[in-house]
């Protein structure tokens, strides 16, 4: 898990360390690779082979670097690959986790968010794989799958074991776990992802208590994320472009 405060302390931002480390990973080998490209060949093979490593880090850019889940003052934002999500906590029910963060949302007047999504739900592009519909949605209300946060299933697997080994243990907490504050408690008892989702959910539980009826929030926004989407789509269409010439 990686979270950041930013200095003014009003801002955290959610992400997982290894969507970082893959993305730092493949810019350290890409730029290497380019190098050796420049440096040695000079034919067409070399030239397919750089746009090829240039479409492959703008996607890696897309989906390992921008994702990222941003609780402010005002609401909390997610970031995905191709879509901003902006929502004021007074709007937000329920931050849960079903494979991947999802962030419950009502609309103010029962009408559909502002911006780019259409009437009737999510845009499937924002949606991790393997992630479905949610069953029992109230009316009315919609939700928002982030691409940044995820619980692999290997993940749910070594949290179930956990479990198991702690219930046979009479939920014993581990040697000196017991003078740790309670939040360090709940960090270690459970996967990065659960520890995300908690902290988001309390945290739109105390802003939509604080907030006064007499000011009714704003409307959700949702609009394009252009510049995660011109990285993955300007070098392919470089790339088709000079593989067809």
């Amino acid at each position: 898990m990686f979270t950041r405060t930013e200095p003014a302390g009003d801002r955290q931002v959610y992400r997982t360390s290894g969507s970082l480390v893959a993305w730092w990973a493949w810019t350290a080998f890409a730029v290497v690779l380019l190098i050796v490209l420049a440096l040695h060949n000079h034919d067409r093979a070399a030239l397919v082979t750089a746009l090829v490593v240039i479409a492959i880090t703008g996607i890696m850019y897309a989906c390992a670097l921008r994702p990222r889940i941003v609780a402010g003052v005002a609401g909390i934002t997610v970031v995905n690959p191709l879509r901003v999500h902006e929502v004021p906590w007074p709007l937000v029910t329920q931050v849960d986790l079903v494979h991947n963060v999802r962030v419950h949302y009502r609309s103010p007047a029962g009408g559909t968010p502002r911006g780019d999504e259409p009437a009737g739900g999510e845009p499937a592009g924002d949606k991790p794989a393997g992630d479905g519909p949610a069953a029992g949605k109230p009316a009315g209300e919609k939700i928002v799958h982030s691409w940044a946060v995820q619980s692999t299933g290997r993940s749910r697997t070594r949290n179930e074991l956990r479990a198991r080994r702690a219930a046979r243990r009479g939920l014993t907490p581990e040697p000196g776990q017991a003078r740790l504050p309670d939040a360090a408690q709940a960090a270690l008892a459970g996967s990065a992802a659960e520890f995300i989702t908690r902290q988001l959910d309390e945290q739109a539980r105390r802003r939509r208590a604080a907030v006064s009826a007499a000011h009714p929030p704003a409307a959700a926004q949702v609009r394009w994320n252009w510049g995660p989407i011109a990285a993955m789509v300007v070098p392919l269409l470089i790339l088709v472009a000079v593989t067809l010439a």
